[in-house]
């Protein structure tokens, strides 16, 4: 072969190489910065969620206590009505009164369903299992009370107001009440991250 010719191959190849080369690692490249935009965009969508989701069990929380503090209000005021009329001291009716107190029942934990809404939406399931914890809580002290407001005062005139209902449910609201406060410390606790990529044509390792 002509020493010429040899060399001016030589030097295509040589070409060619470095041309291959140069478009290698401009897809390298290129993927390299369309991962860390997909990443990117992962974590920011991911800190997004978790930033509603710290408002969603903050404001559930402050609405469950305020509904919390309805339901025991209405049941001291029950107490305090029932031992006025007992000593004949109440300017009223107590019948009409414990009337007046069931409609206040009723709607005194309405405030907390868009809360408990949301935070169903936002999840994760074991919040959202934790909330529905302190649902039941709620509506257990609502039920309590209610059965205390539609029974006859005249009937316990020799035994007096029983606090045992309520102390029974609201201990078992308390520890519905830390059980999502745990829940939702070790979800947020847990920081935004990028999604692991599974490579095609490769199983699970192990």
């Amino acid at each position: 072969m002509d020493e010429g010719l040899a060399a001016l191959i030589a030097g295509l190849a040589g070409l060619a190489a470095g041309v291959g080369g140069a478009a290698i690692g401009a897809v390298a490249t290129a993927r390299a910065m369309a991962r860390q935009v997909r990443d990117q965009a992962t974590t920011e969508h991911g800190q997004w969620v978790r930033d509603q989701r710290m408002q969603a069990y903050l404001t559930l929380t402050q609405e469950w206590d305020a509904a919390h503090r309805r339901l025991k209000n209405l049941w001291t005021r029950a107490e305090d009505a029932y031992y006025q009329d007992s000593n004949h001291i109440l300017q009223a009716d107590i019948g009409e009164i414990f009337n007046t107190f069931l409609v206040q029942l009723e709607e005194s934990t309405t405030p907390t369903v868009t809360a408990f809404e949301r935070v169903a939406m936002l999840g994760p399931s074991e919040v959202d299992d934790a909330a529905l914890g302190l649902e039941q809580a709620l509506q257990e002290l609502q039920a309590v009370t209610k059965d205390r407001l539609q029974h006859d005062p005249a009937q316990d005139r020799n035994t007096g107001w029983d606090w045992e209902p309520w102390n029974a449910s609201n201990l078992a609201a308390g520890r519905a009440r830390q059980v999502f406060i745990d829940r939702v410390r070790r979800v947020l606790d847990i920081p935004p991250t990028p999604t692991p990529q599974v490579r095609a044509g490769r199983g699970p390792t192990g």
